[in-house]
């Protein structure tokens, strides 16, 4: 009897301990992504944005077995160049084992682009790693989000590295009907012109 009443309590403190564990949202599950990527291979990333860098070029997109694509700002646009070449920059990947990447580069660093969602307050949210200082972007809180439209936050990895998140008001779902859009649109909330 003794052991049927301890089994049947740990059973119930087992099951209260589970009811109180949440689930990670998106951009929790999304974030915590960045962090370990970052950390399972900042020496491989370190070694990409350094030879990125080092070229003229301001935009790479490259997946183990295609043509890299190489892009360079014109007149503020990222533009597609047909022709360039950035051998060094694939032999970096390769040897570091990077099977595929999308860098850009950002004020004095370069962004690894990494995944966009929709955040619970309707913003379109664009999720990087960052490689570089940014000391003018404010820390990344949900107060933040809450209170803005559009906007710019930074979490710190490491000392070279940041998650950088960027959001726009996700104004094409106020058409679809979505009531948290509705009411953000409502009080105002527009994607900047």
């Amino acid at each position: 009897m003794v052991l049927k009443l301890l089994i049947a309590a740990a059973a119930l403190v087992l099951l209260t301990a589970c009811d109180k564990m949440q689930t990670l949202s998106e951009a929790e599950q999304i974030e915590r992504t960045i962090r370990q990527e970052v950390s399972r291979d900042v020496k491989g990333l370190n070694a990409l944005t350094t030879v990125a860098a080092a070229t003229e070029y301001d935009g790479f997109a490259w997946r183990r077995g295609e043509k890299i694509q190489i892009r360079q700002r014109q007149n503020g646009e990222l533009v597609l160049l047909e022709q360039a070449e950035a051998p060094d920059v694939i032999a970096t990947a390769v040897q570091h084992r990077i099977p595929s990447f999308s860098l850009v580069r950002y004020q004095q660093g370069w962004l690894v682009v990494f995944r966009t969602y929709v955040s619970s307050h309707c913003q379109v949210v664009y999720a990087y790693a960052y490689r570089g200082s940014l000391p003018d972007t404010p820390q990344c809180t949900e107060d933040l989000f809450a209170s803005q439209a559009n906007g710019k936050c930074q979490s710190p990895i490491n000392d070279q590295w940041q998650v950088f998140k960027e959001w726009f008001f996700a104004e094409s779902l106020v058409a679809e009907g979505n009531p948290v859009c509705a009411a953000r649109a409502e009080q105002g909330w527009q994607v900047p012109q």
